[in-house]
């Protein structure tokens, strides 16, 4: 029988977390903690106090932590009630390319100036009266929380950080030292997860908080590291990098060049638990804001939330944000290829770390196994209770700069191909648009790169059965079709839709 004293959650935040060195130093378990036991210092996250002799059995410091499998259900409920959901992008209300009307802001912040612009709004409004965010300093791993106050401090809330920040830690201080009651918080989207898991514990210190925007991350990186690294292989000296940009390649840009790095060389000096994330667009915010490459000067703002969305239009109506008025199928490329490359990338450390019997997060595990229970209510679920039955279909006609278009209006990842007298002829998703090359997608139809032999199910086949063959051929969607008459499409069902059924129960409570 376990000592009473090992009956605390922090043990197991320690070895399944801490130790294997997937700790982010996000700050919630500091934040969360009702008896102070924890703290980050020296660029560590410190048991400080033996919190049993306080608490026996309490779950707060594990529960909270984005890297556990506590919660993550309850987390969706936040933004459930948007109208869209796709598998790349999260749910969402709507997404735009947006930037401040304010130039010198836009001159000082990184991309279209969206998130200070927000925030200095909604202070002037008094929507809210502070807003959480982090000062990244280069010689530091971790990023400096920092509360503001004042319309002028949230300039630092946009400049683009690469290295996470104990944010949760500074929440706390918004709260209990500065007395703030309206709080917007600002973070990547493990610090998303984390507050939306206080959240759903309802800790005391989120009755303070009014809304949340999430910064779209590819990965954080160990500065130390990255700067050693490139310092032998590049001869750079520290002093001369001015900033850092992660796109298609890793870029440092120093006074007068940039050095570009493979995403391969740069993705080793990645977090350990960065590798394993599969969130790009911060799908748990009220809005989420990246780049909108090659866009200069705009932001790629995604709206998921009814706070997100009063608070996005009414800035828009006040001329303190302007929309793009075009439709940009580039931008919406490339955000679709960053979230997609992500997903890939953590997968496929998943699946090596998982063959090597080398530890993954409890969360990930807790996204790519199911639990009995979970899997025994997919078998009682048909497919014709799910699928997606009003389809965006093309021809095998399309040209890839046509589905480009279709897809920047529709924002699916995936588009089944029907022919002229309405059958079937395969399915062209979004990576095999990306394995064409842009000066030939003008006279490359979807018949030459379609997929003729998609994965397909039946109507009364079980929602069990679809995942399972999700799993076994690693794909994000499977076509419904006739049983008799396999060349007739009926609908269509996604991993997304699949994960949506868990929330099912959590709307009849």
């Amino acid at each position: 029988m376990k000592a009473e004293r090992d009956l605390i959650a922090y043990n197991d935040l320690k070895r399944k977390v801490i130790e294997p060195g997937f700790c982010t130093l996000c700050g919630a378990c500091v934040a969360a903690c009702p008896v102070d036991a924890l703290e980050i210092e020296k660029k560590e996250l410190r048991y400080v106090h033996d919190c049993s002799e306080d608490l026996k059995f309490c779950p707060l410091c594990y529960d909270v932590c984005p890297y556990t499998e506590a919660l993550l259900l309850e987390t969706l409920g936040f933004v459930t009630e948007a109208p869209n959901r796709r598998e790349d992008l999260g749910y969402y209300r709507k997404l735009a390319f947006a930037q401040s009307t304010d130039k010198e802001l836009r001159e000082q912040s990184r991309s279209g100036g969206v998130v200070t612009a927000l925030l200095g709004y909604a202070i002037g409004k008094g929507i809210i009266d502070s807003a959480v965010i982090s000062e990244s300093e280069l010689e530091s791993p971790v990023g400096k929380p920092s509360v503001s106050l004042i319309p002028d401090d949230v300039l630092v809330a946009v400049k683009g950080k690469l290295s996470p920040g104990a944010v949760a830690t500074a929440f706390r201080k918004a709260v209990q030292e500065y007395g703030r009651t309206k709080i917007a918080f600002v973070g990547t989207p493990c610090a998303m997860l984390a507050l939306r898991k206080l959240e759903s514990w309802e800790h005391n210190i989120t009755n303070s908080l009014k809304m949340i925007i999430g910064l779209m991350c590819l990965w954080s990186f160990s500065l130390p590291n990255l700067i050693e690294y490139t310092a032998k292989k590049y001869d750079l000296d520290p002093s001369e990098i001015q900033k850092m940009t992660l796109d298609k390649d890793f870029r440092i840009h120093v006074k007068d060049s940039v050095v570009t790095l493979p995403v391969s060389e740069a993705k080793a000096q990645a977090l350990l638990g960065c590798r394993t994330c599969v969130d790009f667009t911060a799908e748990l915010a009220d809005i989420s804001v990246g780049g909108a490459r090659p866009l200069e000067d705009w932001s790629t703002v995604i709206i998921r939330t009814a706070t997100g969305e009063r608070l996005f239009d009414d800035a828009v109506k006040d001329g303190i944000i302007r929309l793009r008025s075009q439709e940009e199928p580039e931008a919406f490329s490339h955000l679709m290829m960053m979230a997609t490359q992500k997903k890939k990338a953590a997968l496929s450390e998943i699946r090596k770390r998982e063959k090597t019997g080398l530890p993954v997060p409890p969360s990930v595990s807790r996204l790519v196994q199911l639990l009995p229970r979970e899997l025994r209510f997919l078998s009682s679920i048909t497919v014709d209770q799910v699928m997606s039955k009003d389809l965006v279909t093309i021809s095998p006609e399309t040209t890839v700069d046509e589905i480009l278009n279709i897809m920047t209006k529709y924002h699916h990842a995936g588009y089944p191909v029907v022919d002229k007298k309405g059958q079937l002829a395969g399915i062209v998703t979004f990576e095999d648009i990306c394995k064409v090359p842009i000066h030939k997608r003008s006279k490359t139809i979807a018949g030459k790169i379609a997929n003729k032999r998609p994965v397909m199910a039946h109507l009364r086949d079980s929602l069990l059965d679809v995942y399972q063959k999700m799993i076994e051929k690693e794909i994000g969607r499977v076509l419904i079709v006739e049983r008799e008459d396999p060349k007739k499409l009926l609908g269509l069902v996604t991993r997304t839709d699949i994960m949506h059924v868990f929330t099912w129960p959590m709307k009849l409570k």
